[in-house]
C-alpha cells in the first residue's frame, strides 16, 4: 500500500451550509486516515458554531462528529483525534459564520499494484 499526505482546506462563503470539504475517491485509493482539523474563528469579538460530519457512502447516511460547537472569537478549535473515511466518503462541515476557515491534515492510503512477469512455474 502506498501513502500520500495531503491537506484540505476552505473558507466560509455562506453560513450554515453543508460545504464537503473532502471526498476519499482517488483512482484506486481504499481509505483515509484525518490526522487532525482545525477550525479557525477570526471574528475579532463573535463565537462561530462549527458542525462537522462524516457523509458515510457505504452506509448511505451522515454521523455528526460536532454539531455547533462554539469557537470564541479569534481562536482556534483543534481536533487531534483520527477519523477513518472509506472509499467515497465525505468530511462535511458547516459554520454560523463566514469568517472562519478550516484546514485539516489526511492520510491517503491507495492501492499498489505490483507486476511481476510470469516465473518459469508459470509458462507450463
Amino acid at each position: 500500500m502506498a501513502s500520500n499526505f495531503k491537506n484540505a482546506s476552505y473558507t466560509f462563503t455562506s453560513t450554515d451550509t453543508d460545504q464537503t470539504i473532502y471526498t476519499a475517491d482517488g483512482a484506486g485509493q481504499h481509505t483515509a486516515v484525518v490526522h487532525s482539523m482545525f477550525f479557525a474563528n477570526k471574528h475579532a469579538s463573535s463565537n462561530c458554531a462549527i458542525t462537522l460530519k462524516i457523509a458515510d457512502s457505504s452506509a448511505g447516511s451522515s454521523r455528526v462528529v460536532l454539531n455547533k460547537v462554539p469557537v470564541p472569537p479569534n481562536t482556534t478549535l483543534s481536533l487531534d483525534k483520527t477519523l477513518n473515511l472509506e472509499v467515497n466518503d465525505s468530511l462535511v462541515v458547516q459554520s454560523s459564520r463566514v469568517e472562519c476557515d478550516v484546514v485539516t491534515s489526511i492520510l491517503e492510503l491507495t492501492t499498489c499494484l505490483l507486476y511481476t512477469s510470469p516465473s518459469p512455474r508459470d509458462r507450463g
